[in-house]
């Protein structure tokens, strides 16, 4: 037994995440995500996180190491880089996970780093096809369209409307003596 697992209430439901990345702020980033998202949901749910870097699946025993230890992975993340152009190696360690997984119900998440644009195309054409193939769940985390957070959200109140002061129109200025006054560039 794991350490979280006795660290956890019998009713939480433990979910495990695999974040496969070369940079440790971005697999802190995806952590914290993780888990703001289960308490924002008020769900009970613990996240197992492990960080695997990209890189070490080029290496046989690292990759074979990974591989038993992802298993039973609920979910696993791929920076939005790494999903639109695959480093060589990892769509095959991606295929012989999903081939052997024991959740059949897994996803793959891909997260955005501050430095990936709108997602125009999520996922390359071999990841998309593996993700068909084995029935995968593809979950997209998109960047915000602009920094500027209160360009972002626009809240409205269900307070009842203001009226507005009541002004003639042009038009009906013109029905009126001396009409020539209202419509001009001198106004």
């Amino acid at each position: 037994m794991s350490i979280i697992d006795t660290t956890c209430s019998a009713s939480e439901l433990i979910l495990k995440a695999v974040i496969i990345c070369d940079d440790f702020a971005f697999a802190a980033k995806v952590g914290a995500t993780l888990r703001g998202a289960a308490r924002r949901t008020g769900a009970d749910v613990q996240w197992a996180i492990k960080c695997w870097p990209a890189n070490a699946l080029l290496d046989r025993a690292l990759a074979e190491k990974a591989l038993r230890e992802t298993l039973d992975a609920h979910l696993i993340v791929l920076p939005a880089p790494h999903a639109k152009s695959l480093p060589a190696g990892l769509i095959g360690w991606l295929n012989r996970w999903a081939d052997l997984r024991e959740i059949q119900d897994a996803a793959l998440g891909v997260i955005a780093d501050e430095n990936t644009g709108a997602f125009t195309q999520p996922v390359c054409h071999e990841l998309s096809r593996l993700i068909r193939r084995q029935g995968l769940n593809l979950i997209i985390d998109e960047p915000p369209a602009t920094k500027d957070i209160a360009k972002r959200f626009v809240r409205f109140f269900p307070e009842p409307a203001a009226m507005l002061p009541i002004e003639r129109s042009r038009l009906a200025l013109l029905a009126m003596r001396d009409s020539y006054r209202a419509v001009g560039i001198n106004d």
